[in-house]
């Protein structure tokens, strides 16, 4: 879904190739390059019978009558011509040829990065049933998913039920076409299973990347999206979670430039991605520090041992040495009983309380190591010793999946205030120490659950996000990852009660990384009020809108072809921008998206 394969072009008829090229994306863009067509093929076909460009005299009576019986050839004739007068007028437009070059580029790269990463799901269970067998199925559907772990804990013979743990005698050897590899462990690893399985358990060669989820958890409505993200930056931890979980872990990171710490606590049950490489070190982490707790405390005294088994969640995260990348997204179980997800956000702060021990051990680990590692510019790393530049950690701006799992809301707002970035390791140790302290969640957090991330984008326009702990500054933005390119975006569609959303640039990009403004009026319409404020549903026009901007810049003199900026030829991420400060909050209601057919715009546009 998505992949294209990348064209090579020889570099004899490197101007012509890039032309042609074109013409073969823009019959398969999105409706707004239809258009263009559309616009061009007339223009063309204008031209083609012009007399100045055939001479004085008129075009052949012959041709110009042409009958239904014979005029099929003829037409097919005249396409061909239109298509060289096109490709002749477009080969020496610099601006559109590197407008061809940018999306060959974004479509290799996607291409690139969905073939070179393969994942293994991996679930730990005790009792076989109904949740592992859906969580199996839902995992083995995905594309990305290559095989199945599935790891029997067995240390003890009975649950925490007392049901005896018995062998799975009728364990499917795959499910969807994808290979299941059923393993026995008798050693009592707790939460360290996850990662020895991701590091030794795994059959293909090929599988680089492991994505973990308890069993229980109903992970349909985000693993798509989640995936889509770990694209973007592969080395760090990404994780979804509920509300007051994302808020707490966003409380528990950590940064120190000067001992080149840059970390944080993350909740791994409701769905996990991170390289097998980090399992693979991060095992070797563990198995060193044991061997060296036996040395240091003796026969006699308790180590931490245990403490790395129960809590390897937490030593996993912070050991990274990056921050994680959480969704904050609506997590539930198969089963869903009556109040869980309610009870099981409440529990978020208390469920961190009684780590206490773990977290503060992990960060103790954390400040050692870094310490060891000290030396000039040298930094700690998750495997190592790396340089100053190692400090720079990109963590996508993706903050919660869409319902449909067919998009991300991104934004540059955070609902936690940054920590402080110089803190010595007592100061550390002391925020650590009073977060963890803390039983019930504050009202700060209260208020962000109430109007989190994710009801932006849960398709329920009377829930909202809010912005609520600072008012927009110039700059500050929100809008969608569509997880892939998409060339035929129609619209957009929000539900905003800010009255400042139509004073907002809208902007486009295939990669993220340079963005292009799209000159869209929004036809609103008031809706309904929250909180004295107007509900406004805008639309902003997309295809109509690039359209005309291409029909500019096809009309440009040569001289301004290579300065001109060119529309992306294919869309992901689409966000509005604030172009200077507000004395208010973002309030949005909904985000949502249109995608037509590539013939839409001819089917029910005008081409004027």
């Amino acid at each position: 879904s998505g992949q294209h394969q990348p064209r090579r072009m020889s570099n004899g008829r490197h101007g012509m190739s890039v032309c042609s090229a074109f013409l073969d994306d823009i019959r398969n863009l999105r409706a707004n390059a239809v258009l263009i067509i559309g616009v061009l093929t007339f223009a063309v076909l204008v031209w083609y019978h012009s007399e100045k460009l055939f001479g004085d005299a008129p075009p052949s009576t012959t041709r110009s009558k042409l009958k239904l019986s014979g005029g099929f050839a003829n037409i097919k004739n005249e396409v061909l011509d239109i298509e060289k007068a096109m490709t002749d007028i477009l080969a020496n437009h610099k601006g559109v040829s590197q407008a061809a070059e940018l999306a060959k580029m974004a479509v290799r790269e996607q291409y690139e990065l969905r073939t070179k990463y393969r994942a293994a799901a991996i679930f730990v269970f005790k009792q076989q049933g109904t949740n592992l067998h859906l969580a199996m199925r839902n995992a083995a559907k995905r594309n990305f998913i290559k095989e199945i772990v599935l790891l029997h804990d067995m240390s003890k013979p009975v649950d925490s039920f007392g049901n005896p743990v018995k062998e799975w005698l009728k364990c499917p050897k795959e499910i969807y076409g994808k290979p299941v590899n059923y393993v026995k462990s008798t050693q009592p690893l707790d939460e360290l299973h996850k990662f020895y399985a991701c590091a030794s358990y795994t059959k293909d060669a090929r599988t680089n990347v492991c994505f973990y989820q308890a069993p229980a958890r109903d992970t349909e409505n985000y693993i798509e999206s989640m995936w889509a993200t770990f694209l973007r930056s592969p080395s760090l931890l990404y994780t979804a979670v509920g509300a007051m979980t994302y808020y707490n872990d966003a409380e528990l990171t950590f940064r120190e430039d000067a001992y080149g710490i840059d970390a944080g606590f993350a909740y791994l049950n409701a769905g996990a991605l991170f390289l097998k490489s980090h399992a693979v070190n991060f095992v070797k982490r563990i198995e060193q520090l044991q061997v060296e707790d036996k040395t240091m405390y003796g026969p006699d005294v308790e180590s931490p041992a245990k403490l790395y088994r129960k809590s390897a969640d937490v030593f996993f995260s912070l050991w990274l040495n990056r921050p994680p990348c959480e969704l904050s997204n609506d997590i539930v179980p198969y089963k869903r009983q009556i109040d869980e997800p309610k009870v099981y956000e409440r529990n978020a702060f208390a469920r961190r309380a009684l780590q206490q021990e773990s977290h503060v051990l992990a960060l103790k680990l954390l400040l050692e190591q870094a310490i060891t590692y000290r030396d000039g510019l040298a930094k700690v790393s998750r495997v190592g010793r790396v340089t100053n530049r190692t400090l720079a950690t990109y963590r996508p701006d993706a903050y919660s999946s869409c319902a449909n799992d067919k998009c991300l809301l991104i934004t540059n707002v955070p609902a936690v205030n940054p920590t402080p970035t110089h803190l010595n390791g007592y100061q550390l140790g002391t925020r650590l120490k009073d977060l963890l302290e803390r039983k019930l969640p504050p009202q700060e957090c209260d208020v962000f659950k109430a109007h989190q991330y994710h009801y932006a984008v849960d398709g329920n326009p009377s829930t909202q996000w809010v912005t609520t702990n600072a008012n927009i500054s110039e700059g500050d933005y929100f809008g969608l990852d569509l997880l892939k390119l998409h060339k035929d975006v129609q619209n957009v569609t929000v539900v905003a009660a800010h009255p400042f959303q139509d004073e907002m640039v809208v902007e486009v990009s295939m990669r993220g990384r340079s963005w292009y403004p799209v000159t869209s009026r929004p036809k609103g319409f008031v809706k309904t009020s929250w909180r004295g404020f107007p509900v406004t549903e805008y639309v902003y026009d997309l295809s109509d809108s690039l359209a005309a901007a291409w029909q500019r810049i096809l009309e440009l003199p040569s001289q301004k072809h290579a300065m001109t900026p060119t529309p992306p030829l294919y869309i992901r991420f689409l966000r509005f921008r604030a172009l200077k400060d507000y004395n208010l909050p973002f309030i949005v209601m909904d985000i949502s998206y249109r995608v037509g057919k590539p013939l839409d715009a001819l089917a029910s546009k005008r081409i004027k």
